[in-house]
């Protein structure tokens, strides 16, 4: 199926997307960071990547901006994966057509069928 980039610095997280995603069908590879996500994003095809606000050194913001600069990662779908909800995040990249947003903690049936949606809209 898909191959999914998850930039999270929680392991929790980790496990369980992949698992679900993994029985889903798809393929996920796993970065603890923003700088480690931008890496694997250069050097490998990815058909979505799902992105967390919150993480230290490098934010999911300043992530989603350099991910937009390089052309490897410029036209994947982003998912943003977030503990606020989303009308509490007053920021511009919510209003772009290229991210989905989903909330945590997640649930895991909203969880795959946004990640199906945002698949078939780059299908």
């Amino acid at each position: 199926m898909a191959e999914i980039l998850l930039i999270d610095d929680d392991i929790n997280i980790h496990e369980i997307v992949t698992l679900f995603l993994n029985n889903a069908g798809h393929t996920v590879t796993c970065a603890d960071s923003g700088a480690v996500g931008l890496d694997y994003a250069a050097h490998n095809q990815i058909d979505l990547i799902i992105l967390d606000l919150a993480m230290p050194v490098m934010d999911g913001l300043q992530t989603y901006e350099k991910l937009r600069s390089h052309p490897n990662s410029r036209d994947v779908p982003i998912m943003i994966l977030s503990v606020h909800q989303k009308f509490e995040l007053d920021t511009e990249i919510l209003q772009r057509s290229d991210v989905c947003f989903v909330s945590k903690p997640v649930d895991m049936d909203h969880l795959i069928s946004a990640v199906e949606q945002a698949l078939t809209r780059t299908a």
